[in-house]
């Protein structure tokens, strides 16, 4: 049998009124690799504190049987040097021996700095947020030979598939387990829903059959009552008479009978159905060059550093251009350049841009969050409100002032704010970070659906494999079609 390194009982979190999760039983053991999935703010950043024991707001008991090394989403690397510090692993991370690292930079820092002091259990909590694909890999290489109990958090599928073998999936205050990486998590909800979508016509079925069999049997009964007289009934007619009496209260016990079934049944819930959004560009924003964007001899500067030294390039109308490359590169400068149109940029003058930038996710005022959105849209609301489904939002969530959201939620609706707003460019800076799976895989619907033209960054490989038409990457200076 397999050893037991945390066991989880009787688990209950609440903040304040609001109700998080709650564990009956839960346990992982030694070489598990387990990925926590599920929306922001379901608790899944808890769950992995509780394990920790960096937490205490919670009911219970947990039992653990090692110790833990915990890399939390947030914190302050101590760059001090010390003599614990794996100096090889932070060579090969290429990381800068100074106290001005930037957010990927510092990423790698501490996560070198919870590598380095090995324990037999291993607790992440988005490790791969702002790592270029390079250090991701390179993250997963050492993550294979770790021999120890490994439990994170991440976004990032391509990670979890790399790594996972169980996923806990916290959703609805409770963590259910499934077996295998997120592919065959994937496969498993699908399932799942396969099975309540039949579960779903088959009781809608047998409620249709029963209120059918009541009417006839009522209908039965009422034709036997009208057809029996209540005075002056004969001798020689008297055992008739009786025998109606029976078969019409058999006809009532049968009706009963059948409604009582029909109060049994449960009700039916139907899995979501999402309808395909479309995006339709109005005629003021249709463009007719094949190439609305293009770049010739482009220098991109910054701080007397040259990023990207006199690249050519032609972004095509209506496609999903994705830039590549390591942290530092310059893929968000190229963005912020195109934005500014400035320097030898050749962008179509009907060009109409919406932007999302990392971290753009403040919101102000008290409307609702549907009123916000069809202030600033041409869209009709039932599109608008299949975004916000696609989205997560709740019937109750919409009614929301937006001034009242949290930051999960908050950057659900910049994301659905940026494709309603009428334009024919849209420019994403890695809006992956920050935002949970299933947000994810909405983003992905949503640029498939969009007629423009996207022009994004992300490290993220499967969203970049599930959405993008042409990919560049900047390496050495040079924008480079890798497609």
């Amino acid at each position: 049998m397999n050893e037991l390194t945390v066991k989880l009982e009787d688990i209950s979190v609440s903040f304040g009124n609001k109700h998080i999760f709650d564990i009956e039983q839960m346990s992982a053991y030694m070489n598990d690799r387990i990925a926590i999935v599920g929306r922001n703010g379901s608790g899944k950043s808890t769950l992995l504190k509780i394990i920790a024991g960096v937490f205490e707001g919670y009911t219970g008991e947990v039992q653990r049987e090692t110790d833990f090394n915990y890399l939390s989403q947030i914190g302050d690397p101590k760059t001090e040097i010390s003599e614990s510090l794996d100096f090889e692993m932070l060579s090969r991370m290429n990381i800068p021996g100074n106290n001005n690292l930037s957010g990927g930079e510092e990423t790698k820092y501490r996560i070198v700095q919870t590598l380095s002091d090995y324990k037999m259990g291993l607790l992440l909590d988005e490790p791969t947020t702002h790592l270029d694909q390079q250090s991701i890999d390179f993250l997963i290489q050492e993550l294979e030979y770790y021999y120890g109990t490994l439990i994170f958090v991440s976004h990032d599928r391509y990670f979890i598939n790399s790594l996972a073998t169980k996923v806990w999936e916290v959703s609805d205050g409770r963590i259910k387990e499934y077996a295998g990486n997120y592919k065959a998590y994937e496969e498993a909800k699908e399932q799942e829903k396969l099975e309540q979508e039949r579960q779903y016509e088959n009781t809608i079925k047998e409620k249709e059959r029963l209120n059918k069999a009541i009417e006839k049997q009522a209908s039965k009964a009422d034709k036997m009552s009208k057809g029996q007289k209540s005075q002056d009934i004969k001798p020689d007619r008297l055992s008739s008479s009786k025998q109606k009496d029976t078969v019409q209260k058999q006809a009532h016990k049968t009706a009963k009978a059948m409604e009582s079934r029909l109060n049994q049944l449960a009700d039916a819930k139907r899995p979501d159905q999402q309808a395909d959004i479309e995006f339709p560009v109005s005629k003021a924003m249709e463009l007719h060059n094949k190439f609305p964007i293009m770049g010739r001899d482009v220098t991109v500067e910054r701080g007397g550093n040259i990023l990207l030294d006199k690249v050519s390039f032609q972004f095509p109308l209506g496609k999903t251009i994705a830039i590549t490359g390591n942290n530092g590169s310059g893929k968000s400068s190229l963005l912020s350049d195109i934005v500014q149109g400035s320097g030898n940029f050749d962008i179509s003058p009907k060009v109409v841009i919406e932007q999302y930038k990392q971290m753009d996710y403040k919101m102000f005022g008290t409307e609702q969050v549907m009123q916000f959105l069809m202030r600033h849209t041409e869209l009709n609301e039932s599109i608008v409100r299949s975004m916000l489904v696609s989205l997560g939002f709740s019937p109750s969530e919409v009614m929301k002032p937006v001034n009242q959201l949290s930051g999960g939620e908050a950057t659900r609706l910049s994301l659905a704010l940026m494709f309603v707003k009428p334009s024919n460019v849209i420019i994403l800076d890695e809006p992956t970070n920050f935002i949970d799976l299933m947000t994810i895989e909405a983003l992905e619907k949503f640029i498939r659906a969009y007629q423009g033209t996207i022009i994004l960054t992300s490290h993220d490989r499967q969203f970049i494999s599930r959405t993008a038409d042409r990919v560049y990457t900047i390496f050495e200076k040079n924008l480079i079609d890798i497609t």
